[in-house]
């Protein structure tokens, strides 16, 4: 099989085996961190709380998710957009995504984690480490 047929594999399949991984194993909130931000200063990323509110997403637990990280919502449904349209391109079924719109959704999401992150570190409701 060639190179290119295998990556396609993986790229299907990392999402369901990601999605999986969270539906059986549920991220406990005084497990240990593998956050390279948080262990090299002992303080909460504009990520920290994005597995355990994906992992309640996944359970349908709505409310708790938007306590680990609100944003979790967003950034879930923007990488199923993003699978899907990779999915549909794969078969030629759509064209390439428009670079624009890449464009604004990475360049909009990253401020909007900053922000996230800015009040829950003003109002004290930053994950712990």
């Amino acid at each position: 099989m060639t190179a290119r047929i295998w990556r396609d594999r993986i790229l299907l399949t990392a999402p369901l085996v990601g999605v999986a991984f969270l539906a059986w194993f549920n991220p406990a909130d005084d497990g240990p961190t593998v956050c390279p931000f948080a262990l090299c200063t002992g303080m909460a990323c504009p990520g920290c709380g994005m597995t355990r509110a994906v992992s309640q997403l996944i359970r349908g637990n709505f409310g708790q998710a938007l306590v680990y990280h609100p944003l979790a919502p967003l950034l879930l449904a923007q990488v199923v957009v993003g699978w899907v349209w990779f999915v549909l391109r794969r078969r030629n079924l759509v064209g390439p995504m428009s670079q624009r719109v890449v464009n604004i959704v990475l360049i909009g999401s990253a401020p909007s984690l900053l922000v996230v992150w800015g009040i829950r570190l003003v109002t004290g409701s930053l994950p712990t480490v």
